[in-house]
């Protein structure tokens, strides 16, 4: 018989015959389908089997074993070879249910469940994480609708068109500015040495309110569109009530 340690599983009180190099590790009943860990304290070594009685002293050859005159005769035929014993059938009391040791396949530390794929970093079943060694927080949410989606989203693009607006809205006043001045109350009789006429205002310093101005709306304008659309482009769970 193989040499092994009896132990009861905590969940269903099953007796199970496991070996000794499960003490103080984490297994899987069979039967309930639980995880446990194999106490070293109180695991109990299995029964052993009942000893045969010493064998008599040979006899002498003359000697023949007396045969009952009512014993049928040896049949000629073969016969069919004993059955062989299963594992453990001489262990009265202890449930013929097998166990699934850790080693067996790579498990979660945490719940004892199967690693996919077996070099998994975060087990899918508990949210264990192996390599910090920290259960994460699961929750079961709904999943965002189109209408959810284009709500979500619908802004950054917008925000994204207006910086797209005031670039153009910039480039478009630089080459027009002076032409806008033209005629107006702010043109002097005098010109440049270029030939162009001179303002009391000069056009930079419209040009250069107007790209203040935009810097201003630029700005925040980018970076939400950025992070609306880039960083938190997904919508705002809905949490399932259990």
């Amino acid at each position: 018989m193989a040499a092994g340690i009896v132990t009861r599983c905590p969940h269903c009180q099953t007796a199970l015959k496991v070996p000794e190099s499960a003490l103080g590790k984490r297994i899987k009943c069979s039967k309930c389908q639980q995880t446990f860990a194999v106490p070293v304290a109180q695991a109990q070594p299995s029964p052993a089997p009942a000893r045969r009685p010493a064998s008599a002293p040979p006899r002498s050859p003359e000697a023949k074993p007396a045969v009952p005159a009512s014993a049928p005769p040896a049949s000629s035929g073969s016969e069919s070879p004993p059955r062989p014993k299963r594992p453990f059938d001489d262990d009265e009391g202890v449930a013929q249910v097998g166990v699934i040791m850790e080693e067996d396949v790579p498990r979660c530390p945490h719940c004892a469940m199967e690693l996919v794929p077996p070099d998994a970093i975060v087990c899918i079943h508990c949210g264990f994480n192996n390599r910090t060694r920290v259960k994460a927080d699961t929750k079961k949410v709904y999943e965002p609708t189109f209408g959810e989606w284009f709500m979500h989203l619908a802004p950054g693009v917008l925000a994204l068109l207006i910086c797209i607006g005031l670039i153009v809205l910039n480039v478009f006043t630089t080459i027009n500015m002076r032409g806008w001045l033209e005629g107006t109350f702010l043109e002097m009789d005098e010109v440049d040495a270029a030939g162009r006429k001179r303002f009391y205002i000069a056009p930079g310093f419209f040009i250069f309110l107007i790209a203040f101005i935009s810097l201003g709306i630029f700005i925040p304008c980018l970076r939400f569109g950025i992070r609306r659309l880039f960083i938190e482009y997904r919508p705002p769970e809905q949490l399932k009530l259990r």
